[in-house]
């Protein structure tokens, strides 16, 4: 999905600069079983390897910087 995003961009005539994942799943509170669940998987998995992180547990953001 990034690569698709960025990709995507690029095509469009932008120059992408830098992109990160925003990290929107571990600063919103949920109290659901699942997300309780996730949280701490999802935390080790990110701080390992962002990219499968998100493609597993979702949560996240793309944000892009391009000109």
């Amino acid at each position: 999905m990034k690569d698709t995003a960025l990709a995507t961009l690029e095509d469009s005539g932008y120059e992408i600069l830098d992109y990160f994942y925003t990290t929107g799943a571990f600063e919103v509170k949920s109290n659901t079983f699942k997300s309780k669940f996730a949280f701490l998987p999802r935390k080790l998995l990110y701080a390992i390897n962002k990219d499968l992180a998100v493609k597993i547990f979702g949560g996240f953001s793309l944000l892009v910087l391009a000109k």
